[in-house]
């Protein structure tokens, strides 16, 4: 997966169900994307948090691009505390941010990392980690590309998010004599917010602020059901759809 900004429950899911993790991090930027930006909760609906990314290099990797502000931290900690700083548990959510944001200068990608890990910790997640640009493949096209990344790591199976299904399957390098594909099954559950009618897709940092990391876990777990296999997860992708 590429390491994107604060990522939502979802990716946690991934995470816990992988015995390794690899980030996709040298694949290129988007701009407005999750891999500078999120949402947390707030009284007129989900709140928009984003890093500022530097302009040059222009088009880089993931692993390349930088951070335009260096003062990040002292921007993104009151937006923050703003929507998240009257939950329970703001204490653990002040001091992963402090932490990941100290050093802005690492670049992006490390600093996604970074955090993404913190969290991981917070949640009790045990997890061998990887980036893709440190296993020097050659690039390829997407699907090819991820099989050799399963090679390298001796992945006997490929668990994507469903979001994938369409290129995935159209494109099809895996099979099940070799290395299987399968596809997230996981359903957003619901948990306590301030502001009414339940905000889903936040970033874990809102179920963390909320019910800290314990139940944060509990309802990652919860929300995991059996992996599909890749004619279940059309099916189920199509009705989602």
């Amino acid at each position: 997966m590429q390491p994107t900004f604060l990522p939502w429950l979802g990716y946690f899911a991934l995470i816990d169900q992988a015995d390794v993790f690899v980030f996709l991090d040298d694949v290129q930027f988007c701009k407005r994307s999750w891999q500078c930006r999120n949402r947390v909760s707030g009284p007129n609906g989900p709140v928009l948090l984003s890093l500022p990314v530097a302009r040059k290099p222009s088009r880089p990797l993931i692993c390349d691009a930088r951070l335009a502000d260096l003062s990040t931290l002292s921007d993104m900690l009151p937006r923050v505390e703003g929507s998240l700083g009257r939950t329970p548990h703001w204490g653990l959510l002040e001091r992963l941010l402090t932490e990941g944001l100290a050093s802005p200068n690492r670049g992006l990608a490390t600093v996604n990392i970074d955090l993404i890990r913190a969290i991981a910790d917070e949640l009790g997640l045990v997890t061998e980690f990887h980036r893709s640009s440190e296993q020097s493949l050659p690039l390829g096209e997407k699907s090819a590309r991820l099989l050799q990344i399963c090679d390298a790591v001796g992945a006997d199976t490929y668990l994507s998010p469903i979001g994938a299904v369409g290129y995935l399957c159209e494109d099809n390098p895996f099979s099940e004599d070799g290395t299987r594909l399968r596809f997230q099954n996981f359903k957003h559950p619901a948990y306590p917010q301030r502001w009414g009618v339940f905000q889903s897709h936040m970033s874990t940092f809102d179920a963390l602020g909320y019910v800290g990391a314990a139940e944060t876990l509990r309802l990652i777990r919860e929300g995991t059901g059996v992996s599909y296999k890749v004619d279940q997860a059309l099916e189920a992708f199509s009705d989602d759809v």
